[in-house]
């Protein structure tokens, strides 16, 4: 044996994957698709979901969904449908308001400065022409995209999966093989072993298989994967760290333990993969596809089952900030306008700091406000903070974050205005 097979022998589950390991996952392993990754289809270009379904029929039969995946498609499918949904209204409704606000502060504008009525009238046709324009270009991309409905045979993404993976669905557990693998879902849950840990506050009840779904997904992966003699690719939309092994954000693979068990049921390797990475390596599979659709797939795949901020608690946060006199408050409103991130020396500007004071303790407001907010039932629990501190690898925190919900929500002109804000 070589000094460095010697090295390698025995740690496999402490190397990352490599790309040329994926490339060979893809061409002959099992790949495993998530309930996120299907319901992702709703959220999807065109563009990305002709891309994703050329990688998958590529794959042929290696393209296969547990019994449980499918379980939580089904049940999560409407409401993939109504985010679709409500985010395309929230989008016309936040057009309509701000047409009527920028219309409404141009004839302020007009009478405060005397402007001649065909000069003022000049820009209300350009505003006009532009807001149409907007709205043209909505309604067609609404329209590319396929009808979507809750009627299965005129979903036009129902319609695609059904045709991609009508035979390649595992089969349901046993009665007394489910009620078992529940139960010791919830043990793993509960002494913290991966996958799906970070789901213990389901626990009390709060989901139909409690902290065990994505325990029920690995099993039935492993078990399928086992059958095959085929390595196991779990390929999900899931970032969470109870699947991942993650160092600064870098995505190195699977997290070693389940490495370690997927080597008890089989001689073959263990991958997992983000839905972005199967059009990165399209290739292998002789399948080109576009850069835009990487893009659009990566902009699509977050983990929709991460909790998330809602108008509602958006608004009671900045408004109990603002009883307290907390400027927080307004580094979130500013952090919003910037897309999402405010820079150190910003939040020193609003708060109006000595250039002595440390900004130790900055986001304990908010994380207190927020707390209060979970217990209230106005906040579902393990939301991405409301302020984020990003150190960049030193001692000094140079920027803050906010979540991306909260600019939506900021950003559609829906919060009071600061001059009429109590």
């Amino acid at each position: 044996m070589s000094n460095t097979s010697a090295l390698v022998a025995g740690f496999e589950a402490s190397i990352p994957q490599t790309d040329a390991e994926i490339d060979g996952a893809l061409k002959a392993g099992l790949l495993s698709l998530d309930a996120n990754v299907l319901l992702n289809f709703y959220r999807y270009s065109p563009n990305a979901r002709d891309a994703l379904i050329a990688v998958l029929k590529a794959a042929e039969d290696r393209a296969w969904v547990s019994h449980q995946a499918a379980r939580e498609f089904w049940r999560n499918r409407y409401a993939a449908i109504d985010s679709r949904s409500q985010a395309t209204e929230q989008l016309q409704s936040a057009l309509d308001k701000n047409e009527t606000a920028v219309n409404a502060a141009l004839e302020t504008w007009a009478k405060q400065t005397a402007v001649p009525e065909d000069a003022k009238q000049e820009v209300v046709d350009a505003l006009a022409a532009g807001f149409t324009t907007a709205r043209e270009l909505v309604d067609a991309e609404v329209e590319g995209a396929g009808v979507v409905a809750y009627d299965t045979e005129s979903d036009a993404v129902l319609t695609v999966l059904l045709d991609l993976l009508s035979s390649h669905v595992g089969p349901a557990l046993p009665e007394d093989e489910r009620e078992a693998a529940l139960k010791e879902g919830l043990r793993r849950s509960n002494e913290l072993i991966p996958p799906g840990f970070l789901d213990a506050d389901k626990a009390d009840g709060t989901g139909p298989d409690g902290p065990s779904g994505d325990y029920l997904v690995w099993l039935q992966s492993i078990k399928e994967a086992s059958r095959r003699d085929l390595p196991l690719v779990i390929v999900t939309g899931d970032e969470k760290e109870d699947w991942w092994w993650k160092h600064r954000n870098v995505f190195l693979g699977p997290r070693p333990e389940l490495v370690e068990e997927f080597s008890k049921h089989s001689k073959r390797r263990l991958f997992m993969l983000r839905p972005v990475q199967l059009i990165d390596h399209a290739d292998v599979l002789d399948v080109a596809v576009s850069k835009d659709a990487a893009i659009d797939v990566a902009r699509a795949s977050s983990d929709d089952r991460n909790p998330r901020w809602t108008r509602q608690a958006v608004l009671e946060l900045l408004k109990r900030l603002d009883s307290e006199g907390r400027e927080q408050a307004d580094v979130i409103r500013f952090a919003a306008e910037q897309g999402g991130m405010i820079d150190r020396e910003q939040v020193y500007e609003i708060g109006e700091y000595s250039e002595d004071r440390m900004l130790r303790g900055f986001t304990r407001p908010s994380a207190r406000i927020s707390q209060a907010l979970v217990e209230d039932g106005l906040l579902a629990s393990g939301v991405e903070p409301a302020l984020t501190p990003i150190y960049e690898g030193g001692m000094t925190a140079l920027h803050f974050r906010i979540p991306p919900e909260i600019v939506e929500v900021l950003n559609t002109g829906d919060e009071p205005s600061s001059a009429t804000r109590d």
